[in-house]
């Protein structure tokens, strides 16, 4: 039955979404805690994240070619391969950060990270929230994440103002500044992907494109 492979599919789906978290909170420890095993872990992980992707994308393309689904099913089969799209595209984010973090390891802090518990948390709130509204088909929900990524963009151009400034008066730590600026980055975007999932998951529930409006 085509009921019983789709929520087999649905099952992967948040299996593959449960690493991509693991590996973000993990990739964002390991920054905060300079731990530079927890960021191997992180980047390892990776190829199963990619296992995923490809896994999901073709039974998404079997089930549509075998079955002929009708209109609910068959918008549920392709937001499930852009919204695992979306997920190996975050745990790359995630990877990304990692590498920061071992690459900060070559030099002293270069202040404290006073607003990165807040925003990662921020995010992995987005994350989960979007993950949560995909389950419960929660358009409302899905639609708040989008609005949410606004709030991260605001802290993303407040950091970028405070090490720009730093980086200025003490030229000497560049390269480690360099680095911060692009584990900010990368952290944006992730808000941003889970911006994307939402307006993917609004689409599943309601059947509206929202993502230009």
């Amino acid at each position: 039955m085509l009921a019983n492979e789709i929520k087999d599919l649905q099952h992967e789906l948040l299996e593959m979404a449960g690493l991509a978290e693991q590996m973000l909170r993990q990739a964002i420890e390991s920054v905060l805690t300079r731990d530079e095993a927890l960021a191997h872990i992180v980047i390892v992980a990776d190829d199963t994240i990619d296992r995923f992707e490809n896994e999901i994308e073709s039974s998404c393309i079997q089930l549509i070619a075998l079955h002929q689904p009708v209109a609910s099913e068959l918008r549920f089969l392709t937001m499930v391969m852009k919204i695992s799209h979306d997920i190996e595209r975050l745990a790359d984010k995630s990877v990304a950060i990692a590498k920061r973090s071992l690459e900060l390891l070559k030099y002293p802090p270069v202040k404290p990270f006073v607003d990165l518990p807040y925003v990662a948390q921020l995010i992995q709130t987005m994350v989960k929230d979007v993950l949560d509204a995909f389950v419960n088909r929660n358009a409302e929900l899905a639609l708040e994440i989008r609005e949410r990524d606004n709030e991260v963009d605001e802290v993303y151009e407040k950091m970028l103002r405070e090490l720009l400034t730093i980086l200025t008066e003490h030229p000497t730590l560049i390269s480690p500044g360099i680095s911060i600026l692009l584990l900010f980055r990368h952290l944006e975007r992730i808000g941003d992907l889970a911006a994307s999932i939402g307006e993917e998951v609004y689409y599943l529930v309601r059947g509206d494109i929202i993502r230009h409006s």
